[in-house]
């Protein structure tokens, strides 16, 4: 008979869903919205790199804060700034009121979400904690797309969906505040060394920072792109959607062919399948919404399986015991990007025409696969860990607490103590 987990994961589980589909409805909501109230496509790129800007200084800060007070009266001030910066969008229908706040959003969900993170992995034990990895993996992809489906329920003009998300927000404190559970231990602090990361691997620093890019772009400016080409409100969130289950249907295989193959050739042909189908959907004058939704889900297939191949072969060159500062690391790389991306494609966008999102895809996947390509060229296949592929992909959720959830970073610290 299979161990059930326990009450107290169960609610905390819970509550991270509630959390992961108020943000997934917030991040599709606002780019629509902000396209109805003609705010330039520019400036909605910002609005986006606020968040991921936000997010990486929360994951930065908040362990300190933690530190000071305690987790459970800085979950309750992070939930409450996430209600409160939802129904500030109502108030204060400006850019650069929304870049503020959406700043203020993303921090107040890094520091949410490192709180839910570290309560889960304290927790979880050696016996089940592949389980709760794997099931706080289902809640974050499947909340996602709930809360990006629930969108098509609400027109984006009005204020229905910005208290929605502040239901939600607010919903997710009840689990947490009645844990019976003793608060965790304190919040693991993210050091950044970025000349050893570079010396670990490369490859991995070059992809997490170039999938940041791409996704940050694709996550902010899809919704926009949607919507200046006719897609009604059901078919953009269908669209979001899309990508994300399309990444999730990819995971398996990707993982049974990096695990078997250089992950370096892995991550090339990733990278070149994005760019090819961004390509496509860049070059095609496309219209008709299930032929858009059918290629952003395929090219979702390869937006979000390149950064947990990248993960694993930084692991694979650590040294042993190393893979959570690693993979903390390469969160924030990947973060800059997340910052950068939306920055940087939305004037392109502004420049020429929406289809432009999909051409910033194109350069970006395409130098992706020339870096990985030219290190196949000058340095040696790494000796594979057996301990190597695992689903990390922070679709908008993870911090650096979800590494020490992962069965990996487990496994390496009983490896280390033989």
């Amino acid at each position: 008979m299979t161990e059930h987990l326990p009450i107290t994961t169960k609610a905390l589980l819970i509550g991270a869903g509630l959390l992961f589909a108020a943000g997934a409805m917030l991040g599709l909501t606002l780019p629509i919205r902000a396209e109805l109230e003609g705010f330039p496509t520019s400036l909605i790129g910002l609005i986006g790199s606020a968040f991921a800007a936000g997010y990486v200084a929360g994951c930065l800060l908040v362990p300190r804060l933690v530190a000071r007070v305690g987790h459970i009266r800085v979950f309750g001030v992070m939930a409450a700034l996430v209600a409160i910066t939802a129904l500030l969008n109502i108030l204060y229908v400006s850019p650069l009121a929304w870049i503020l706040v959406r700043a203020m959003t993303g921090f107040a969900f890094a520091g949410a979400t490192m709180i839910i993170e570290s309560w889960l992995s304290e927790s979880a034990t050696s016996n089940n904690r592949g389980r709760v990895f794997a099931r706080y993996m289902v809640v974050n992809l499947a909340s996602s797309v709930f809360g990006q489906l629930a969108v098509m329920t609400f027109q984006p003009g009005g204020f229905e969906p910005f208290v929605v998300v502040a239901i939600l927000a607010a919903l997710s404190l009840v689990p947490t505040a009645l844990s019976s559970s003793r608060a965790p231990n304190p919040l693991h602090e993210v050091r950044l060394d970025f000349r050893r990361l570079i010396r670990v691997s490369p490859v991995a620093v070059v992809a997490c920072a170039g999938v940041g890019l791409t996704n940050g772009a694709f996550g902010t400016l899809a919704p926009v792109y949607g919507n200046t080409i006719g897609l009604d409100v059901w078919a953009v969130a269908l669209l979001v959607a899309g990508a994300i289950v399309g990444g999730a249907l990819m995971q398996a295989p990707i993982g049974w062919l990096s695990d078997r193959l250089d992950r370096r050739w892995v991550i090339m042909g990733i990278a070149l399948t994005g760019a090819a189908l961004a390509f496509v959907i860049f070059s095609a004058d496309l219209r008709e919404p299930v032929t858009v939704i059918l290629l952003v889900a395929a090219l979702g297939g390869a937006m979000y399986t390149i950064y947990p191949v990248a993960v694993a072969h930084a692991n694979d060159r650590a040294a042993e015991g190393d893979f959570v500062a690693v993979a903390s690391g390469l969160l924030l790389i990947f973060g800059a990007g997340a910052t950068l991306g939306p920055a940087i494609a939305a004037p392109l966008m502004q420049f020429g025409e929406p289809s432009w999102l999909f051409l910033f895809l194109v350069g970006t996947y395409g130098l992706m696969a020339m870096h990985a390509f030219w290190r196949t060229r000058i340095s040696p296949p790494a000796i594979e860990s057996v301990h190597g592929y695992a689903v990390i992909e922070p679709i908008q959720g993870t911090t650096q607490e979800a590494m020490y959830l992962d069965p990996r970073a487990d496994q390496q610290d009983a490896d280390s103590a033989r």
